[in-house]
């Protein structure tokens, strides 16, 4: 067997369209495997899609081996251990409410509350 990297893997390429838009057909010559890319064959995407190494041929293996939060616990698997995550409340009207009602105001405006909020804050 040779090895993946020692191999030169060559694709070959060719352009077709499909109601009015332009794919990019490569063709790995090792296994015959073929991947349909959006694009002209001088776009960036098929460049580098012709660049990378065939993924049929050399599958990347375990993306996540030796990897994840539960391994600085000591833990050899996931546990699955999640809650519900709480509601983010960080919307600028819901700041501006409870900067009113714990007395955060940095500012204040003239209506026709004035006096009663001058009661209310007497109050507290």
């Amino acid at each position: 067997m040779v090895k993946p990297n020692t191999l030169k893997l060559m694709k070959t390429a060719k352009q077709i369209k499909i109601n009015n838009h332009t794919y990019t057909v490569t063709e790995c010559s090792v296994c015959g495997a073929t991947t349909r890319i959006k694009g002209t064959l001088d776009t960036k995407a098929v460049i580098n899609a012709l660049d990378r190494p065939c993924g049929t041929c050399n599958p990347i293996r375990n993306h996540l081996q030796g990897m994840g939060w539960w391994l600085a616990f000591n833990l050899n698997a996931n546990p699955y251990v999640y809650g519900p995550m709480p509601r983010l409340r960080t919307s600028k009207r819901f700041r501006m409410e409870e900067a009113r009602r714990n007395g955060w105001m940095a500012w204040t405006w003239n209506d026709e509350y004035q006096e009663e909020r001058k009661s209310l804050m007497k109050a507290t």
